[in-house]
């Protein structure tokens, strides 16, 4: 009976729909069990003395105070919904576990957009506990890493051999996972796509790490995309603040500040995603300095047009 009651509290009610004892009693004779108040009582008691947040509305009833608002929950939901690295199985068992931590009345609030495609590449959730080992341990990991082909058929890089590099974090960056390492070969550190990771193994041996600042290297990168960081100053047309902020934060640095423009001094990857990043805000934006940016941006809109002018002549 005990276990019941703290079943109805659960799955039946909530702030907003609290249970009355009597309603409570009643739903325990539909179960078979037979109560009364008195001992309805002495059950939410003991619930309460195990740690159960039991409250009381005069009046209305009881309800179960939840571990999250319902808020919380829905950020949850629709975060685990859009991943497309997870397979929709994993979605939903996701969801389930979700909809365990709210009554009925707000589950149909928990439905998250389900993204039409999803990735089939190697196991994310595996992957993960992988490395989180790897890191508790201070270990090396091994793995094949792989890329898709347009015929859609997975292709090794290194002619299949393994890598072996030393694992400092996970990171999320525009609905994937990537896993940060360092390569003692090369003395350097890099990442690489989770999903497009397998067979990762352990090695035995645990060593010791130099600084990393991962905060940092992510500012650096752009999009993830592997490159050696450049410092620079961009002039935005003022219309682009709200932009600039939402792609670097509000912590970025201004240097200068009129009615029409602001510069900005940033230190991150002029890897092609960035490129395209300026490319799309046209003349409201000029790179000041340095000048290998701005050679890197022109062959870049030489390229796109030359490819323009061979479609045209084709």
């Amino acid at each position: 009976k005990l276990l019941e009651i703290l079943r109805l509290l659960q799955q039946e009610a909530d702030n907003e729909h609290p249970l009355k004892c009597s309603e409570i009693i009643a739903r325990l004779s539909q179960k078979g069990m037979s109560a009364e108040r008195k001992s309805v009582y002495s059950d939410i008691d003991i619930l309460r003395q195990a740690g159960w947040d039991i409250r009381y509305q005069k009046n209305q009833g009881y309800w179960l105070k939840r571990r999250y608002t319902l808020a919380q929950l829905k950020l949850l939901s629709d975060a685990v919904g859009s991943l497309t690295i997870l397979s929709a199985d994993q979605a939903w068992q996701f969801n389930t576990l979700l909809l365990e931590e709210c009554s009925r009345y707000q589950q149909p609030q928990l439905s998250p957009l389900l993204p039409e495609y999803r990735e089939s590449g190697a196991d994310v959730l595996a992957n993960i506990d992988q490395i989180l080992k790897a890191l508790r341990e201070n270990v090396e990991i091994q793995f094949r890493y792989f890329d898709i082909t347009v015929h859609k058929q997975k292709r090794y890089r290194r002619q299949s051999q393994t890598y072996q590099l030393f694992p400092y974090a996970l990171i999320r960056e525009n609905q994937r996972y990537y896993c940060v390492c360092y390569s003692f070969h090369h003395h350097g550190f890099s990442h690489y796509r989770l999903d497009k990771m397998e067979q990762i193994q352990l090695q035995s041996e645990p060593l010791p790490r130099i600084p990393f600042d991962l905060k940092e290297y992510a500012a650096r990168s752009f999009g993830m995309y592997a490159s050696e960081p450049v410092n620079m100053t961009l002039r935005f047309d003022l219309s682009l603040a709200n932009t600039v902020f939402d792609r670097f934060g509000q912590d970025v640095m201004i240097t200068r500040i009129t009615d029409q423009d602001f510069d900005v001094n940033l230190t991150l990857s002029a890897a092609p995603p960035f490129l395209g990043w300026l490319f799309q805000f046209g003349q409201k934006v000029r790179i000041l300095q340095p000048q290998s940016l701005k050679d890197q941006m022109r062959e870049a809109a030489e390229a796109a047009l030359r490819s323009l002018d061979e479609e045209s002549a084709g």
